[in-house]
């Protein structure tokens, strides 16, 4: 590639300020699974994010569980991949449970080389550019690093925790009511039987598995470092699967003492007898001191099962979906509420797709409608803001306390946090 020349930039006042790299224009160019650029793609994905160098034999492993629809981008510098980006469709579920069209986005990389030049905006624009013209109504990602993506209208729009549960005083209480059967499954046997409880089990939040992803989380897509675990399955009095959980221990002994600690997850639960009945069994594992359960949701009902509630806590929790609104009135109208309301709401977006003023309307039965009006509106926030609380997470309170909201009727913002909020929080349980 032709070499970056360095020059002094210019400050507001004139006077010469750091250096910065002045850098040849680079090509940004489509990667599909048969390109020639797939390798160098995947092994700047792998150098960014810190995992060992792909060799021939793991890029084709790659190629082969890899989505063919997905939509992958290479930044070039002459003939090097200084930086990667794919997105996909797929779908959210939103409160209620409609599954509206997403645009999901991963493998961004940009080589440390290559920082601080623009070269993310040259990619995610016009990715949400096309997502919003093909009338796909919001975009996810999972953020690496939270400063990035507000920039763009991205929001925290569900949380993950990871729960900490001490196996030797988790007792199940007397009254916990515990139905049907719980059995070991070999992996194999998973595949067939986890996809559909995973759908009837979706809750806001949750997105479309691909279906090599199934393969790979089976170990049927022979990746050498798949970690085995050992699954098990709950069933209702008819036979029907209804939950899973899957487990890896990690065995420790101190001072002939057990200090094992059993990896829960995934876990998916569709009836309150199955999420008790496979956590009775995860409780009562011989052999461990400890499970570490880390995606969970923010608000598991495990303690409440419990004689000893401090026996389950939650030991870490952070953001995890972001979400990205570009038409938030078949966002808002897709999803249901959970009491009456009206407010008009005006959406601020520097990149247009959004922008505009919003008449948002929920009947008591929790039907909504969003529709662009004339209207005064009684609550202006940007759409990143939106975006973290339109599946029923977030905290508008929060958001106007720090400046990024502001009513202009008394009482406009405790309105409308109450008809965005719902009593159950998203969750988000896939990584993509």
């Amino acid at each position: 590639s032709t070499p970056a020349t360095t020059a002094k930039a210019p400050s507001s006042s004139g006077t010469p300020a750091a250096s910065v790299l002045r850098v040849p224009d680079l090509r940004f160019t489509p990667v599909d699974l048969d390109s020639p650029l797939f390798a160098a793609w995947r092994r700047t994905q792998a150098a960014v994010f810190l995992g060992p160098y792909p060799d021939e034999e793991a890029v084709e492993r790659r190629r082969r569980v890899a989505d063919r629809a997905a939509r992958r981008t290479a930044a070039l510098d002459g003939d090097a991949v200084v930086a990667t980006f794919v997105s996909w469709d797929t779908r959210v579920s939103a409160p209620g449970g409609a599954a509206v069209a997403a645009d999901a986005v991963s493998g961004v990389t940009v080589l440390p080389t290559h920082r601080r030049r623009g070269i993310l905006t040259r990619m995610i624009v016009p990715d949400l550019a096309d997502a919003a013209g093909r009338g796909v109504p919001v975009a996810v990602l999972i953020a690496a690093e939270a400063p990035i993506y507000g920039r763009f209208g991205f929001g925290a729009a569900t949380e993950t925790a990871r729960w900490s549960v001490d196996v030797r005083a988790a007792t199940l209480a007397a009254g916990v009511p515990l139905e049907g059967t719980v059995e070991v499954v070999p992996e194999a046997g998973m595949r067939a039987l986890a996809p559909p409880v995973f759908e009837a089990a979706r809750r806001p939040g949750a997105i479309d598995q691909h279906e090599t992803w199934w393969d790979r989380g089976f170990g049927l897509a022979g990746e050498p470092d798949h970690k085995q675990r050992t699954w098990l399955v709950h069933r209702d009095r008819a036979g029907r699967p209804d939950g899973y959980a899957g487990f890896r221990p990690e065995e420790s002994w101190v001072d002939r003492v057990n200090r094992t600690v059993a990896h829960v997850g995934p876990f998916q639960a569709v009836t309150p007898a199955a999420y008790a009945g496979l956590w009775s069994v995860l409780t009562s594992l011989d052999l461990v001191a400890r499970l570490d359960a880390e995606e969970l949701a923010v608000d598991e009902a495990l303690p409440w099962l419990l004689t000893d509630a401090r026996a389950a806590r939650q030991a870490a929790r952070s953001d995890f979906q972001w979400s990205r609104l570009l038409d938030p009135a078949a966002a808002l109208s897709a999803r249901t509420y959970e009491g009456p309301g009206t407010t008009v709401l005006r959406v601020l977006d520097p990149h247009g797709w959004a922008a505009g003023t919003y008449a948002l309307e929920a009947d008591a039965d929790g039907t909504g409608a969003c529709t662009r009006t004339t209207a005064e509106a009684q609550v202006t926030l940007p759409v990143d803001v939106l975006s973290s609380l339109w599946l029923g997470g977030g905290d508008l309170g929060a958001a106007a306390i720090a400046g990024r909201a502001e009513e202009h009727r008394p009482g406009a913002i405790a309105r409308l946090a109450r008809l965005l909020r719902t009593s159950r929080a998203p969750w988000t349980p896939t990584w993509f």
